[in-house]
């Protein structure tokens, strides 16, 4: 099965010059694994994207860190909390310095739609990142 990678070095990331798609979950979230297993994971499959877009995923269980945008070692919690995130799931759409270029995607509140809204997000990020 395709798994989605985890972020461990955003600047590393962004020195691809792609957006990011950041999913912000945790360990024993129900709805995160729905994301991944209907959403991302097919879409990493089909090759969705491929070459326009990262899609990480973002672990804000206690002891996990990563290094920012700016190379900083921060906890997880710390960095997802920065951003205003507080709930899980959510999908940022980040551009490579951090900045949101679509809005941000928390919880599923229309499983049938949500492929969709998350696609017009992506469409979103790379209109606004080119």
């Amino acid at each position: 099965m395709t798994e989605i990678t985890k972020v461990t070095d955003l600047a590393a990331d962004a020195r691809h010059g792609l957006p990011i798609l950041l999913l912000v979950s945790q360990d024993h979230c129900p709805f995160c694994v729905q994301i991944k297993r209907d959403i991302l994971r097919p879409m990493l499959l089909a090759g969705d994207y491929r070459g326009q877009i990262l899609i990480r995923e973002l672990y804000i269980d206690p002891g996990v860190s990563l290094l920012d945008f700016e190379g900083q070692r921060v906890p997880a919690i710390d960095y997802a909390h920065g951003l205003g995130v507080n709930l899980t799931p959510t999908l940022l759409f980040l551009d490579p310095r951090g900045k949101e270029l679509a809005e941000r995607i928390i919880g599923i509140n229309t499983p049938e739609m949500f492929y969709f809204y998350v696609d017009q997000a992506i469409r979103q990020s790379l209109a606004l990142a080119n």
